[in-house]
């Protein structure tokens, strides 16, 4: 799939993607027509861009390693289990979520409503039924709860229940509401956990010209009054909004409302053919001069493009981009197969009554089971003949999607909308295309980021895989593992789609908040630390050492320089450095957690006194944005804290950005021996332990080499624990920063290697024989005359007295006037 600046290369039946650069993606398609060796694809590469055999056997080695580590081309044939459908493969574990309709009374009665809400619509079952209900569901496993309507603030009791939903250890609430009675109650604000409770506020338009004739005559003012005030008293708010024709163009004006509320999340809602919509249809629209409330499909892309683009420029996130970003972006091989409703999710209606999903609920023909009439929550679950057919339902028996590449990305579609739209699960939903598109753009949007981080003032010019599916990965507990390990995830329904995006930071962030509020030995690697270097640090930061390695003490920092350790927990990695760079140095730690940055801090002014000066400065921050300038550090250490970054690209990058030129990283870490799969990834415990996070070793080398660092060196490496026959190792790496800037002219430099191997070849392909003297660019000499190079070569300045004939420095080459690093016949460097 040709994109604007790069190619999207899907395998669809696993599924697995990557996108590529136009060398790459020439590679690729090589690689998928008939097989040849790899000295013919190194040939013909070499042939096609000019370059020496050597310089085409560097690039071909490093893409083609790089495409067989993400899957997305095999060195040898391989079998893949058929996919049968969800049913087959599943069986049923873990209810995650339940929605509780409580009421279907509401002060609104809005013209979209699914279920015809009213003032005069039901009141709902009683606290104690309720408390009954939540019980059961708590048993079945759930952790994330949703209350809805109606209107929720209409029960005076929504304090009560949520108190009994508090109750539940590690649970999470989200509660939809039209915000219109928040101001008129702002004690229960008061009574509310902001840290369990989040809240979805619908408003349909950025006025009330737009919003009131949809939702009624003074909502839109209440609304944002109340909208503001959830946000102003510190909740998590995602502002949602029914798209329609009526306000299609008015979108990222509803973005820009977001903003100016304080929300930061905002959700758009695809409109069911359900509820009083029906009606409400067949009349004329007074507010739009559109022929029907549903947009069309190109209308919806180019509306949703319109949002996304308001959203980045105000700083807040487009929930259904999100979503789709999490998707395609998921593990590869994980095939996203129609929505969770019936599997992981169950509603509760107003009555008792049980429906497979919110969108589903007072639906008569899909009714499951009465909750309060002798059948309990499970029983419905496992045995309601409704619920049994969604689980049979499949993307594999879905017309709709038969023969797109996409479909285990695009998941089918939405189970609610084939059947309101259709009158059957698997029917058409009209809402794909729009789905196809997202899923798209989203794809687009990751290889973007991506290709923003290419650093081109490096020598790596590799073909390059921008980005490949999976990278990065966010695993959340939407994902089973079913037999023969295969990987099957479920859509959420469209009437909340993402409040996850953040949870990995979060997840990392709690579990060493309290790592730092309580020791935590089992965290606390092999690694010991002479007394001489530590004895001015206070016990209370040797406590709560969670490192895997020794990174200062590799990295030896010298007197005067100035050290950077990125996640530097209690502080001990600076407080170390603090004493080797002396009264003249700087160090800086960067940390997340608040609760370590206290404990550093706290421990600081002790270090001071005892070394005679205070030269540490620690700073909050993440290792995707580290908040140091650009070529501040002389030396950059993390101790087993990469693995816990979702986008190690980004901390690499950022990791060469703040070194000065010629300035050397070390890093301590845990690698894998292969792929983590992902029934570890959605361990919590296993994240924050920095086992699931970790790449292996040819990932972490070959992440560090594209990001622009040479010279790169395995110090160490030890044996850290096995999980499920997987084998994890603490590594200790070390790198140099080298930024081109001589530019690449022959003006006669050479370069001698003086041992101990026969030969070497670089990262870029030059190879240089033992005792010989090889041209070499102005670039080149420069980046052998620092570390790690220095002393293993002697680089000879043009018009010395050292007459050695220069060589090419690749193998295919007789002597000419080629320069070692000049790719091209005509002379002129690496341009």
């Amino acid at each position: 799939m040709p994109r604007e600046s790069w190619t999207l290369v899907v395998d669809g039946e696993a599924p697995n993607w990557v996108s590529a650069d136009e060398r790459g993606a020439g590679l690729l398609q090589h690689l998928s027509g008939t097989p040849s060796a790899f000295s013919q694809l190194v040939s013909r590469y070499a042939s096609q861009y000019g370059l020496e055999t050597g310089r085409a056997w560097v690039h071909v080695h490093a893409f083609v390693s790089e495409a067989i580590r993400h899957g997305i081309v095999s060195p040898a044939p391989s079998e893949r289990p058929p996919y049968l459908g969800r049913a087959a493969h599943l069986t049923l574990s873990r209810l995650r979520e339940a929605w509780l309709h409580t009421n279907n009374s509401c002060n609104l009665a809005c013209r979209h409503c699914l279920v015809s809400s009213s003032p005069r619509g039901e009141q709902g079952l009683p606290t104690d039924v309720w408390r009954d209900l939540i019980g059961q569901i708590a048993a079945l496993g759930v952790d994330r709860f949703y209350i809805t309507g109606g209107e929720p603030f209409v029960r005076t009791d929504l304090p009560e229940l949520v108190r009994l939903i508090a109750d539940i250890h590690d649970v999470e609430l989200i509660i939809l509401t039209n915000a219109t009675l928040v101001t008129s109650n702002p004690h229960l604000l008061d009574a509310l956990d902001r840290k369990l409770v989040k809240f979805q506020v619908s408003i349909d338009g950025s006025t009330p010209q737009i919003n009131d004739p949809i939702r009624g005559s003074g909502s839109w003012q209440a609304a944002v009054d109340g909208m503001r005030t959830l946000a102003r008293h510190g909740f998590e708010v995602t502002l949602t909004t029914v798209v329609t024709s009526s306000n299609l163009d008015d979108l990222p004006n509803v973005t820009r409302l977001a903003a100016s509320c304080g929300v930061r999340s905002q959700h758009l809602m695809w409109m069911h053919k359900r509820g009083r919509i029906i009606e409400y249809s067949t009349k004329p629209q007074a507010t739009s001069t559109k022929s029907s409330v549903f947009p069309g499909t190109e209308e919806l892309v180019e509306a949703v493009r319109a949002v996304k683009r308001e959203a980045d420029a105000r700083g807040v996130a487009l929930d259904n981009a999100a979503s789709f970003e999490l998707r395609a972006n998921a593990p590869p091989h994980t095939k996203f197969d129609l929505g969770n409703a019936g599997w992981q999710s169950l509603c509760v209606y107003a009555d008792g009554q049980v429906y497979p999903s919110a969108a589903f609920a007072n639906h008569k023909p899909l009714w499951c089971g009465d909750a309060t009439n002798g059948m309990t929550l499970e029983q419905i679950w496992h045995n309601s003949p409704v619920l049994q057919q969604i689980r049979e339902a499949s993307v594999i028996r879905k017309a709709q999607a038969s023969g797109d590449c996409l479909r285990y990305l695009t998941g089918g579609g939405d189970v609610e909308h084939s059947y309101f739209f259709s009158g059957k699960f698997l029917g058409d939903d009209p809402y794909y295309p729009l789905y196809q598109a997202m899923l798209l753009d989203a794809m687009d949007a990751l290889t973007s980021r991506k290709a923003a981080l290419v650093n081109r003032r490096s020598g790596y010019d590799a073909p390059r895989i921008y980005h490949a599916m999976g990278d990065g990965a966010v695993v959340c507990g939407t994902t089973e593992v079913g037999a023969e390990d295969v990987e099957v995830a479920f859509l959420h329904s469209n009437c909340v789609l993402s409040f996850d995006v953040e949870k990995p930071r979060k997840l990392v962030q709690q579990f060493y908040g309290q790592a730092a509020e309580q020791p935590q030995a089992e965290l606390c690697c092999p690694t010991k630390y002479d007394p001489e270097e530590v004895g001015h640090i206070p016990q209370e930061v040797l406590d709560r050492f969670y490192g895997c390695g020794s990174p200062v003490r590799a990295a030896a920092p010298q007197s005067g320089e100035v050290y950077v350790d990125l996640g530097s927990g209690a502080g001990i990695d600076c407080f170390i450095a603090a004493k080797r760079v002396g009264p003249t140095g700087r160090v800086f730690g960067v940390d997340m957690t608040d609760q370590m940055l206290a404990v550093a801090r706290e421990s600081q002014g002790k270090v001071a006194d005892a070394l005679g000066y205070d030269v540490v400065e620690f700073r909050k921050g993440f290792l995707e944005e580290v908040p140091v300038e650009a070529q501040r550090a002389d030396v950059v250490t993390s101790n087993c804290v990469i693995n816990l970054s979702p986008d190690k690209p980004k901390v690499f990058a950022e990791l060469w950005r703040i070194l000065k030129n010629h300035g050397r990283a070390v890093i301590s870490d845990i690698v894998s021996d292969r792929e983590v799969p992902p029934r570890l990834k959605v361990n919590e415990r296993l994240w924050g332990e920095c086992i699931v996070g970790a790449l292996t070793e040819a990932q972490f080398l070959a992440m560090l080499e594209q990001a622009g660092f040479y010279g790169l060196s395995i110090l160490k490496k030890a044996f850290w624990k096995a999980i499920e026959g997987y084998m994890f190792y603490a590594v200790t790496v070390e790198g140099f920063k080298f930024e081109k800037t001589q530019g690449c002219a022959y003006l006669g430099h050479t370069a001698i290697y003086r041992g101990p191997f026969k030969a070497v070849l670089d990262e870029e392909g030059h190879l240089f024989p033992r005792d010989v003297a090889i041209s070499v660019c102005t670039d080149t000499a420069a980046k052998l005359s620092y570390p790690p190079y220095a002393g293993l070569f002697t680089v000879v300045e043009p018009n010395s007295s050292v007459k050695d004939m220069a060589l090419a420095a690749c193998p295919s080459t007789n002597v000419t006037g080629g320069g070692a690093c000049c790719p091209s016949s005509n002379g002129q460097g690496c341009g």
